[in-house]
This record gives C-alpha cells, structure tokens and sequence, in this order.
C-alpha cells in the first residue's frame, strides 16, 4: 500500500505532517486525507514527491501514475 511508503519516506526524513505541510503548502488534514487514501489528488500525490524527494513511482501505486 502506497501510504506506507510514504510513511517509511517521512520517518527516514524525520519529518512529521505537520513539517510536510508546511513545506507543501497543503494542510495537515489534506496531507493526511491523501496519504492515506481518503482522497485521490494526483497533484497532491505529485507535490508530496517532491517535497520528499522522491520518485511518484517510489510512492505511489502505478495505477495512481495513470490518471
């Protein structure tokens, strides 16, 4: 499942939600809805790449790639 990388990603990181969301733009709530799969934002899933600096591919599911 996708959020677990995500996760593993911010542990490694030492970063928290509310660290990410300061550097995304996005709120804690969002970021979370998001990871977690409460809502599907290719934009969001994009952006939360970057921030972690990595790959969409290392994150996410490959059907999230598609849409």
């Amino acid at each position: 499942m996708s959020f677990k990388n995500v996760k593993k990603t911010m542990i490694d990181k030492d970063l928290n939600i509310k660290e990410l969301s300061e550097i995304t733009g996005y709120t804690r709530g969002h970021l979370s809805n998001v990871i977690n799969g409460h809502i599907d934002s290719f934009r969001a899933k994009k952006v939360i790449s970057l921030a972690l600096e990595k790959q969409f591919s290392e994150l996410w599911d490959n059907q999230d790639s598609l849409k």
